[in-house]
């Protein structure tokens, strides 16, 4: 939808109506791989300006804003409040600008864009546990009129999908054990607490192995000390960064409690805990790699009579509709480090003892909005996104641009690759080539034959 933004009585007498849309094309205009910077992440777009009924438009400038939005929502006692904070990860108010003049006319204009995406970019996704969402918009704002006095401004927003694959859980970092070592606070128990794998993702087991022993270092450890009581918990913090929300919520995902009266020794025991992440939905199948099938030539016939099966309509759970710039695979709780809000996760085992204090032991670790099946599959285009950006940009830009820690020395880095702006004057060789008739130049009664070329 299209926004006037400002406009005054000397504006009203002389309108200015325009289109501006971003070029159509077959994929996405994120390119690369956010969160991996070797494969340079960016936008890439065609920003497309038209008359919107073929008479030309006087245009000043055009610039551009890449917003992020966060919003949570806060339960009340009547109902709920929402809380939301826009930041800026980009913007150029001077897009565009007439070479000659203050203002030019023309029939259209065709902008590139290439933004680069910051390292420290936010994922787009929501949570339902929390009612959290962050989404991202492409805002592109024209302002048009012969002088400052007569000047018109339009805004038009984008929703711009934005995903991280930097947590998947294929990665090494990943995949080494995490151990930590914790003494009761009177010094007479160890706990060694091990995580095989520190990133999981939807449908992934979380392992988690505890061994207990004595404390061997310590000569008045108490005689037939033994564990009395073991609880392993996953819990899920929405932690806010604005006065009006609260600091902290939490969500408890599971917990188990075993009960024992085991002696402990100097030997230790040992305790597994699974726990199979929960899936709020099947959308991360699209990333499944199945074997291709053969197809039969043979001809075959089914003399059966066909069964029709009965299936119970209101036993299907039916999802609402997404809020634009929101991926189906990124609909349910994962890590995430925001400025308005931030999704953490953590393991916590509680331990209790007879004739030993009892004490707590906290884990964080990383949700992954990707399992372990479909990062496979996700690697392989990684690594493909990664050769691509080689093969344009080369490996000194690449190294350039991963070294670089300032966005806008990266933004200066890109800005050499980005393609001029082609403006349609008010002539009849432009009119053509925006579509128009040539023998109606002129008449803005004269259809676009483009728009209705299927």
């Amino acid at each position: 939808m299209l926004f006037q933004v400002s406009s005054n009585s000397s504006a009203q007498k002389q309108e200015y109506p325009i289109n501006i849309f971003l070029e159509s094309t077959a994929s996405s205009i994120v390119y690369g791989c956010p969160g991996i910077s070797r494969s340079i992440p960016r936008i890439e777009a065609n920003i497309q300006i038209r008359s919107s009924n073929g008479s030309p438009f006087l245009i000043r400038s055009v610039s551009i804003v890449l917003l992020t939005r966060q919003k949570v929502t806060v339960p009340t006692k009547f109902g709920s409040n929402d809380a939301f904070k826009e930041f800026k990860i980009f913007e150029d108010p001077l897009a565009f600008k007439p070479i000659n003049g203050f203002s030019e006319k023309v029939l259209g204009l065709d902008l590139p864009i290439l933004i680069p995406i910051p390292r420290d970019v936010i994922s787009s996704g929501c949570s339902t546990t929390f009612g959290s969402i962050t989404t991202h918009y492409l805002t592109v704002k024209v302002t048009t009129g012969e002088s400052s006095t007569t000047e018109v401004s339009y805004m038009e927003m984008f929703p711009v999908v934005i995903k991280l694959y930097d947590t998947l859980p294929l990665y090494r970092q990943f995949n080494e054990p995490v151990v930590e070592l914790r003494n009761s606070p009177d010094n007479q128990v160890i706990a060694e607490v091990t995580i095989p794998n520190s990133s999981i993702g939807p449908g992934d087991q979380l392992n988690l192995i505890c061994k207990l022993m004595t404390n061997s270092s310590n000569n008045k450890v108490k005689k037939h000390l033994s564990l009395k009581q073991q609880t392993f918990q996953v819990k899920e913090y929405l932690e806010c960064y604005d006065g009006g929300l609260p600091p902290v919520r939490e969500n408890k995902i599971y917990s188990t409690t075993t009960h024992s009266n085991q002696e402990l020794n100097t030997q230790g025991t040992t305790t597994t805990f699974t726990f199979p992440f929960p899936t709020d939905h099947d959308f991360l199948d699209i990333y499944r790699q199945e074997e291709p099938s053969i197809n039969s030539q043979e001809v075959t016939y089914d003399y059966d009579t066909t069964i029709i099966e009965p299936t119970n309509v209101s036993n299907q759970k039916l999802m609402e509709k997404l809020v634009e710039g929101l991926p189906i695979t990124h609909i349910q709780s994962f890590t995430t480090q925001g400025r308005f809000f931030s999704i953490k996760f953590e393991i916590i085992i509680k331990l209790k003892f007879s004739k030993s204090k009892d004490f707590d032991i906290k884990f964080p670790i990383t949700i992954c909005p990707f399992n372990r099946q479909s990062s496979e599959f996700l690697l392989q285009w990684i690594i493909h996104e990664c050769e691509v950006a080689k093969a344009r940009f080369g490996k000194q830009f690449i190294d350039q641009f991963f070294a670089s820690r300032n966005y806008n020395d990266i933004c200066s880095l890109m800005s050499r690759y980005k393609s001029p702006p082609i403006v349609y004057r008010y002539c009849k060789e432009d009119w053509i080539r925006l579509g128009y008739d040539g023998d109606s130049f002129g008449d803005s009664r004269s259809k676009n034959i483009v728009s209705f070329i299927d």
